[in-house]
């Protein structure tokens, strides 16, 4: 192991529409924008951050070639909430699907998509 201590600064998701999934994670989740830019192959790039945590998620949109797909069950974000049932009953009205649709898995955590299919797993944790 080297004698230096990495730290996790983003990961980048691409998406189909930067507005939708800004407006997605803030209001979910809490996170702010904190800058956009273009990359040097013209990719349209947000980035946003959750307060009081330094890692952010990088949104990209390809103006190139907006339309992507991704294996199913590969890649997820996970969030804890301090209340799983209030989290659901908030913003299942907004249309968010939960599943599984008969409560969580051991009481512990849910399911939900992203606007491009991302999987977050919305957890429980005391």
């Amino acid at each position: 192991m080297p004698d230096f201590q990495p730290i996790f600064l983003h990961c980048r998701i691409r998406v189909r529409d930067i507005e939708c999934s800004v407006k997605f994670y803030t209001e979910l989740f809490g996170f702010k924008r904190v800058r956009d830019h273009k990359s040097p192959a013209g990719n349209q790039l947000t980035f946003l951050e959750m307060p009081g945590n330094n890692t952010q998620i990088e949104l990209c949109y390809q103006p190139d070639s907006p339309e992507f797909s991704f294996p199913e069950d590969i890649f997820h974000f996970a969030f804890s909430v301090a209340d799983l049932h209030e989290f659901r009953k908030c913003w299942e009205p907004a249309g968010i699907a939960f599943w599984p649709e008969d409560g969580p898995v051991n009481d512990m955590f849910y399911f939900i998509d992203d606007p491009d299919g991302y999987e977050i797993e919305v957890m429980k944790i005391d």
